[in-house]
């Protein structure tokens, strides 16, 4: 007996936050990695305000889009940096060996993990034909001159096996702080290892950009796996056949983004792509319609949909 649509909404990964789409800024940001990685650079920092949509790309898209580049062959990891009153190598590098999926991750001595973390990687990037390794760290904000000086051991430690490791952090702005505290401290080796570069993740500028986000709710998503229905397509099945496109609305959806934005002189409007998601995961669970073969939705829908955000 199948459940009752509203009950088995609550499963859909739009309901629970579950999903990332596919945007310019992410792909912006996967061919600065990838230019990086290509350059072999040790470390670089990629950093933005709050909501623009790193974590999602992280989550998601960075480590599919390395391999279909890469074909497999460059072993890729990450991290979610998590932040402690002290700090502890031991834990660090513990929290290094679970995201990596390692077998043994605890270990009295931090030696003995620093080492068995080094030669894991080693061995991933041996079985894949090369010596190149790839860590990707999130939140790294909050990443210190000793959590740093760890990482800079696992490097040394790689290297002395053959093998190189690039370091790309992952942010908010205070990534630029700390750039800034290492040359205060005169810890210029920290920077000639982990800021060799930097990028800034932006939001969504334009309405063309804003078009191709939507466009993904209405064809590039997909659930229940596997059945070929979109997001836009599951919350307004008989309007969707009808030609509903949640698409067609990015224009009145830029206007409202435009007029609810900053006005200083010289700004560039850069939404992030929270508020947009945010925006339409309310459009879809607030004006959902199972019946319905037309639907049209007002100017005053879509920004009351935006105000909730807190935009």
């Amino acid at each position: 007996q199948q459940r009752p649509r509203a009950l088995e909404r609550h499963g859909h990964p739009l309901v629970r936050g579950q999903y990332g789409l596919y945007t310019p800024p992410i792909e912006e940001f996967i061919a600065t990695v990838c230019e990086w990685i290509d350059s072999r650079v040790t470390g670089g920092y990629i950093y933005g305000v709050s909501r623009l949509g790193k974590s999602r790309a992280v989550r998601f898209w960075v480590e599919r889009q390395l391999s279909e580049k890469y074909h497999g062959v460059l072993p890729f990891f990450r991290m979610i940096y998590k932040r402690h009153d002290r700090f502890s190598e031991s834990e660090l590098l513990q929290e290094l060996l679970e995201a990596s999926r390692h077998r043994y991750g605890k270990s009295k001595n931090r030696n003995i993990m620093l080492d068995r973390l080094a030669r894991f990687y080693a061995v991933r990037a041996k079985n894949a034909g090369g010596n190149h390794v790839v860590l990707m760290i999130d939140e790294a904000q909050d990443m210190r001159d000793p959590e740093y000086r760890t990482i800079c051991n696992l490097q040394n430690a790689l290297d002395s096996l053959g093998y190189q490791l690039t370091v790309i952090s992952v942010g908010s702005h205070e990534l630029t702080y700390q750039h800034e505290v290492f040359i205060q401290t005169g810890d210029i080796h920290l920077i000639g290892r982990f800021m060799v570069r930097d990028a800034p993740f932006r939001g969504i500028q334009n309405a063309a950009e804003l078009q191709f986000v939507l466009e993904g709710y209405d064809s590039d998503t997909e659930w229940p796996e596997k059945s070929g229905i979109s997001f836009t397509h599951y919350f307004f099945p008989h309007a969707f056949e009808g030609g509903f496109r949640i698409a067609k609305y990015s224009p009145e959806l830029w206007s409202i983004f435009l007029e609810m934005g900053p006005h200083s002189p010289g700004y560039k409007l850069d939404v992030p792509m929270g508020h947009i998601a945010k925006t339409v995961e309310g459009i879809f669970r607030n004006f959902s319609d199972d019946c319905m073969v037309e639907k049209e939705l007002t100017q005053g829908d879509l920004a009351g949909e935006v105000e909730k955000t807190a935009y």
